[in-house]
């Protein structure tokens, strides 16, 4: 299945930039482990970033701006690639926050073949994996703000359409939807949100506020 939702240019060219807070940032660099087209976009993006920075005039360093740099060689995003399992199906951004194993995960149940979790990110958005099982379903609900959410695994289906793995599906607080899994392989998503949903129902809402969507 070819990948045919792609990430918002805005969120592409924040993150080319450096805009972008972690959760997102997390989102877009899995996304373009997976789609050719976007790490096209967002190379063009940096490209013309970097022609306007080499006609800045130069700045001077400081004294250790090369041994700055040189410990910035052991943070843990410019790790990211050198200690990443290529042969695993996580992701290589995302190995920094699960491992390489979506099966050591230590899922939390929601409901009947629904799992979730909650992923440490800074910065004014938050990050959850789902794990639905072929015909899980969660319940109805809009949007207080955005989400966005990209297929690892598996696809799922709600009244937008069909989105398979390496898609990006972006709700607004105009959609109301039910995302349910497709047939076929365990269906693996990372969402990312800047706002809480907003179920239908007083029990889907005393979940949502238990769970903390």
């Amino acid at each position: 299945m070819s990948i045919t939702h792609h990430p918002g240019e805005e969120l592409l060219l924040s993150y080319a930039s450096g805009a972008a807070d972690e959760a997102v940032a997390l989102l877009v660099a899995s996304h373009l482990t997976m789609c050719r087209t976007c790490r096209l976009t967002v190379r063009t993006a940096e490209a013309a970033g970097g022609a306007v920075l080499s006609s800045l005039p130069p700045a001077v360093m400081g004294d250790r701006a090369y041994e700055s740099v040189l410990a910035r060689l052991d943070e843990p995003a410019a790790r990211i690639v050198r200690e990443a399992n290529l042969n695993s199906e996580v992701p290589a951004p995302l190995q920094r926050y699960v491992g390489g194993d979506y099966g050591a995960i230590a899922w939390r149940p929601i409901a009947r073949g629904l799992s979730h979790l909650p992923l440490e990110t800074r910065g004014g958005t938050r990050a959850r994996l789902y794990r639905a099982e072929p015909g899980a379903v969660i319940v109805p609900h809009t949007h207080r703000g955005d989400e966005w959410t990209l297929v690892l695994t598996g696809s799922y289906s709600d009244e937008t359409g069909n989105y398979g793995p390496g898609d990006v599906q972006s709700a607004t607080p105009e959609i109301e939807h039910s995302p349910k899994a497709d047939p076929g392989p365990v269906c693996i998503n990372l969402a990312v949100t800047n706002a809480p949903l907003v179920f239908r129902g007083i029990i889907p809402r005393i979940a949502g506020w238990f769970f903390g969507f």
